[in-house]
């Protein structure tokens, strides 16, 4: 059976209730009960007005800490998200210095390739360890012609 103060309106009242021993109640919660209706903190020198203010209490300081964590949680996002962007930034950087870099080597590639396909048109005189001078080696393409060409004036 419930109390029902007839100071209180007159509204549905739960009970909550915890065990407390006789010793936490005389030594702990009746001296700072007390304390706190000689400072003014509670309106009645009264256990339910002592609770009352002992659940508002610990609900205030619990939003308190609620909010700093809040807070130092979004400045942690906040730093991640500046460290991702970061090194999303740097990647990118590092793939367009590096397609770029490629972009450079494959058109010296090219170029050399092209220059070397140049210089290979021209016959290459492979040159004998003779002393008598310079000679042609049988595979040059211009000994053939020149053999050909000498063939014949000879039989025609």
């Amino acid at each position: 059976m419930s109390y029902i103060d007839p100071k209180q309106p007159t509204e549905k009242i739960r009970l909550i209730g915890f065990k407390v021993t006789e010793n936490e109640l005389q030594n702990t919660i009746y001296p700072v009960m007390h304390d706190c209706y000689d400072l003014g903190i509670i309106e009645h020198d009264t256990t339910t007005s002592f609770l009352r203010f002992c659940v508002q209490f610990w609900i205030a300081h619990y939003r308190q800490k609620k909010q700093q964590f809040d807070l130092s949680h979004q400045e942690i996002e906040q730093e991640e998200k500046k460290k991702l962007a970061t090194i999303a930034a740097e990647k990118e950087a590092y793939e367009r210095s590096t397609r770029h870099v490629i972009q450079q080597a494959t058109k010296k590639l090219k170029k050399w390739e092209n220059s070397s396909r140049g210089t290979s048109k021209k016959p290459i005189r492979h040159y004998s360890n003779q002393k008598t001078g310079q000679s042609q080696s049988n595979s040059s393409p211009r000994f053939f012609t020149s053999v050909t060409k000498r063939r014949t004036k000879i039989h025609g």
